[in-house]
């Protein structure tokens, strides 16, 4: 099974947590997709290590639901279905408005700045098409808010949230113009912020994450399956 493997040098993490970011990582970056079996024989051939540890690895993600159960079968990279979809992005809706709004209230200048030019960084990044660059600076401004924000439990709960959408998360943003639609949003965001309006900021935010969502059914329409 392709992927990183888990050398033997010096790391505080315990191998199931390490063989558990790296199929995280894999997941991101397209190398496990949805629906494709786990094999617990290969992925300890492939980390060199026993099938304990990977089984723990591969309980701790099915725990986040990234991974699948079924019984008599075996593990599966997770699938969500269009509802679970739907309801997760609902809820991460809400959950990024409460991060505007709390940075909104919170944020000092300094904070405020950096937002500013790391926003200017993804608008930049996205007028040249560079779309690593642009994913790296996109990355840091959600994290500057979430910092902002001052709220760790709130932030647990958004990233959760956007770990468990990395598979829809890969699909648009390769779509065409989401990278300059994605930045547009990112300085509606900070324009209300900076004027110190809360409806304003929610509001960007709020369009931020709905847009995706629509971006997302845009592309299930356009498949051959969805127009029979």
């Amino acid at each position: 099974m392709p992927g990183t493997s888990i050398d033997g040098g010096l790391n505080p993490l315990s191998q199931p947590d390490r063989i558990r970011l790296a199929l995280v990582h894999d997941m991101e970056t397209g190398v496990l997709t949805p629906g494709l079996p786990l094999d617990e024989k290969a992925l300890a051939e492939r980390f060199g290590v026993s099938r304990t540890p990977v089984r723990e690895a591969l309980l701790t993600l099915a725990a986040q639901h990234l991974v699948t159960i079924q019984p008599r079968s075996g593990m599966y990279v997770h699938a969500p279905d269009p509802s679970e979809l739907v309801s997760m992005l609902e809820a991460l809706s809400e959950l990024e408005a409460v991060v505007a709004r709390l940075s909104t209230l919170r944020m000092d200048h300094g904070q405020r700045e950096r937002l500013q030019a790391l926003s200017l960084l993804t608008d930049e990044a996205a007028q040249r098409g560079e779309r690593l660059a642009f994913e790296q600076a996109n990355q840091q401004f959600h994290d500057a808010l979430y910092e902002g924000c001052g709220n760790s439990i709130v932030v647990d709960q958004v990233r959760q949230l956007r770990l468990r959408l990395w598979a829809f998360r890969r699909r648009v943003r390769d779509q065409p113009g989401r990278l300059q639609s994605s930045a547009a949003d990112h300085r509606a965001i900070v324009a209300g912020l900076l004027a110190n309006d809360l409806e304003r900021a929610v509001n960007a935010m709020r369009e931020h994450i709905s847009a995706k969502g629509r971006a997302f059914a845009d592309l299930l329409l356009a498949q051959p399956s969805a127009q029979r």
